[in-house]
């Protein structure tokens, strides 16, 4: 065979569709893959904060052993994940301590951890005294914290090192997101005149500040990846929902072409992805050491660095000032709201703005504003949890709506439902004069009826008075925290979880279903594959409409490498949008599968970009094409003695529009709550006697049920410990250490109070 003709069918493989095509369903675990000689990796780290890297070696490196840095990336160095740059390992000045800075990997697992303390990374340049500081103020009294004291000392770089004092580092704290709501007589006046105005004259005012942070259960994989090289071509085994930018992103660091890179998605062992593009960037850093070795590599994170540097989510705190007037209409909400993104993160505004519209949930108060500012730090990167933005902002505004229903005596129930009216709708519409409609729109169904449900089913008025009353007397009449009876709370938390959010701006969330009726009636739907029980309601619809066996259709994953979809998996997604396109591409089928031969194709797309309903430019109107709402009910006991949580029972009453099967979403839910239970105390599982779960039958569109338990029972379960307590807890996950502190503060206050008036008395 001529050279030439060897060349033609190598080209004519090469362009072969079938041969092109990628499954973007999710197969196994990147952990359980197994190749022959296969290398162990683990991440080098930079032991400061801050500095200037000059070297990173390891002396005396065995045969068969490997130290990669950026210097050795074949291509590009970075990432450009929505206009941010990440760097794949880390060069230059420090971004934060513990950032990936090289690479090391060998045949022996444990041999490359041992390599790996004998790492030697050179500072040129170096603010040592900074970095000594930031040490330190991470410091407390507590003994307990000395021996981690003394182990970031021993891994600050050396004197040795600073050869250069004369750097000064760029100020790490900046400002890269913003936004900022007005509404009522913070429009009209300055911010403290309305203050002013506002709160002196309500009877009933507030001030906290809340914050919720998630916890990563220690039973789940770690983050990480596996990577093969085949001739030209490589094979990345991840857990990404962010396929096409995982693709560019490996073809772009190895100066290949994406035909040639091949992404394999692995299941999520986590109950919340860890994030888009930490994910991506640990399949690179792996794809880079497979394609420089040309062997298989594996890197597993461990405990510590998952926990450290793979959190879900941001750090955020929101500090709210409420006024109440006696009848309980909520006079003016104050609402900061702080969000620490660490060195970087590709959705900041998006994150910021998401948080801003939860931080009033569905409350409107005659009053608004609202200040959320996001800012860099020296912390590691984080990312974006699609499924629980604003579960931090729940967590906040329904403790401070419990709070204030406390002060004033109102009870939960009555007081939310109240402020989930407009002003126009409260005052009926007393003046003729026109008035501004409230920044935000949010589609909750019915909430009176959700609200209610939950409270009947879990007897909560009766229940809440009379621990409400134990609480006070205990508080007022004997101020030790130890006696035999254990202490008793219950709670309430209302919530929603969006579908479809029309503000977003980071990439295209067009959504896209492609449907084809063959000539033997077998039905394919061409999208990425969804949960089992997604695509059991998509295939309920087709076989409605086409009067076809469910048997006889199938969901196809697999699409060309150059046509996969560009956003993230299940941005934007939504049941109700996908069922629809499915309905619809199959009624086009119906119609003209009797007039023309077989097979018929159909395609419907549906863009979220309404601006009918939501003003990008004003930050108002409806920002989001549907939500499923919940009112969660926690019931709990802690015992004195010993400081341990127990949840009695728990009611979730949810209105998640047509509800296609509620036996799945029962399933969704108990299981959300398991896991939950996982983590509202540090270091261990709260039992739970009775789970009730119940819905509202609605004719809305329908919504999603995975999350809605996060975005509501940290609330319901802070509140009712809060009751138990008799003082207020305002983080989430809490520790015994946390609820003895909590106890002995209130008792030292109650004793400060007291004793003067004993003093007086004595006189």
């Amino acid at each position: 065979m001529k050279t030439g003709e060897i060349h033609n069918i190598m080209a004519v493989k090469k362009s072969d569709p079938k041969k092109q095509l990628r499954s973007l369903e999710a197969t196994g675990f990147y952990s359980d893959v197994v190749k022959e000689n296969c290398l162990y990796a683990a991440l080098i780290r930079s032991p400061a904060s801050s500095g200037k890297i000059k070297s990173i070696s390891a002396p005396d490196l065995p045969e068969g052993y490997f130290l990669y840095t950026s210097r050795d990336i074949p291509e590009s160095k970075t990432l450009n994940a929505n206009k941010t740059i990440i760097k794949i390992f880390g060069y230059g000045n420090v971004s934060y301590s513990g950032e990936p800075v090289g690479i090391i990997l060998g045949p022996d697992e444990e041999q490359v951890y041992k390599l790996l303390d004998t790492v030697n990374i050179t500072f040129d340049v170096e603010n040592l005294e900074s970095a000594l500081n930031n040490v330190i103020n991470k410091q407390t009294d507590d003994a307990s914290n000395f021996k981690e004291f003394v182990e970031q000392i021993n891994e600050m770089p050396s004197l040795d090192a600073v050869i250069d004092k004369s750097h000064v580092e760029d100020n790490a704290d900046v400002i890269v997101a913003s936004r900022e709501i007005k509404y009522g007589l913070y429009e009209k006046l300055e911010l403290a005149q309305a203050d002013t105005k506002l709160f002196e004259s309500a009877d009933f005012t507030s001030t906290d500040t809340w914050k919720e942070k998630l916890l990563t259960p220690k039973w789940q994989e770690t983050e990480g990846a596996f990577a093969y090289t085949e001739g030209d071509k490589i094979h990345v085994f991840t857990p990404t929902r962010w396929i096409s930018f995982t693709q560019k992103s490996v073809a772009l660091a190895l100066g290949i072409s994406e035909e040639d890179v091949y992404i394999h998605k692995t299941k999520t062992a986590g109950i919340y992805p860890s994030g888009l593009a930490r994910t991506t960037q640990l399949a690179v850093q792996i794809a880079i050491a497979s394609w420089l070795t040309k062997k298989p590599v594996k890197l597993v994170l461990s405990q510590f660095e998952q926990e450290n540097y793979m959190v879900p989510g941001v750090l955020t705190e929101i500090t709210y000032r409420t006024a109440l007037d006696k009848d309980g209409h909520l006079i003016a909400l104050k609402i900061l709201i702080d969000i620490d993104i660490g060195c970087s993160n590709p959705f900041a505004q998006e994150i910021t703005d998401r948080i801003a519209i939860a931080s009033t949930s569905y409350y409107k108060p005659e009053n608004l504003y609202i200040s959320a500012k996001a800012h860099s730090s020296k912390n590691p990167p984080t990312s974006i949890s699609m499924q629980i933005i604003e579960s931090q902002a729940f967590f906040a505004i329904e403790n401070e709506i419990q709070k204030i229903s406390n002060q004033s005596k109102i009870f939960p129930d009555e007081l939310r439902l109240l402020n989930a009216k407009t002003e126009i709708e409260k005052t009926k519409t007393k003046s003729k004069t026109k008035t501004k409609d409230f920044p935000f729109s949010i589609p909750t169904g019915d909430i009176q009826s959700v609200i209610q449900t939950a409270l009947k089913q879990s007897d909560f008025n009766r229940k809440y008075a009379s621990f409400h009353m134990e609480a006070i007397d205990r508080a007022e009449k004997d101020s030790k925290p130890f006696f035999a009876l254990p202490l008793r709370g219950i709670g309430v938390a209302t919530a929603y979880i969006p579908s479809g959010y029309y503000g977003q701006s980071g990439f295209s969330n067009d959504t896209k279903v492609e449907i084809t009726l063959s000539a033997d009636e077998k039905l394919v739907i061409h999208s990425i594959k969804p949960s089992e029980v997604i695509q059991d309601i998509w295939k309920n619809s087709a076989s409605e409409i086409l009067q076809i066996s469910k048997q006889n259709i199938q969901i196809d994953s697999d699409y060309a490498y150059n046509q996969i979809p560009e956003q993230p998996e299940n941005s934007y997604s939504s049941i109700s949008i996908m069922n629809e396109l499915v309905k619809k591409c199959c009624s086009d089928i119906q119609k003209k599968r009797f007039h023309q031969p077989l097979p018929i194709t159909a395609k419907r797309g549906g863009a979220l970009t309404q601006k009918s309903k939501w003003d990008k430019d004003k930050f108002s109107g409806t920002p989001f094409y549907t939500t499923s709402f919940i009112t969660t009910v926690v019931e709990v006991e802690l015992d004195t003695y010993t400081y341990n949580e127990k949840i009695k029972g728990i009611w979730v009453t949810v209105d998640c529009g047509e509800l296609f099967d509620e036996a799945a979403a029962i399933r969704t839910i108990r299981l959300e709550i398991q896991q939950e239970l996982t983590m509202l105390v540090k270091g261990k599982t709260i039992s739970c006697d009775a789970i009730n779960i119940s819905f509202i039958k609605s004719e809305n569109r329908s919504g999603q049920v995975g999350g809605l338990i996060h975005n509501s029972l940290p609330a319901a379960f802070s509140s009712a410990l809060s009751l138990a307590l008799t003082t207020q807890l305002t983080e989430i996950p809490c520790t015994e250490d946390l609820l003895f502190q909590l106890i002995r503060d209130r008792t030292k206050e109650k004793v400060e109070v007291k004793n003067p008036e004993e003093t007086g008395a004595s006189e």
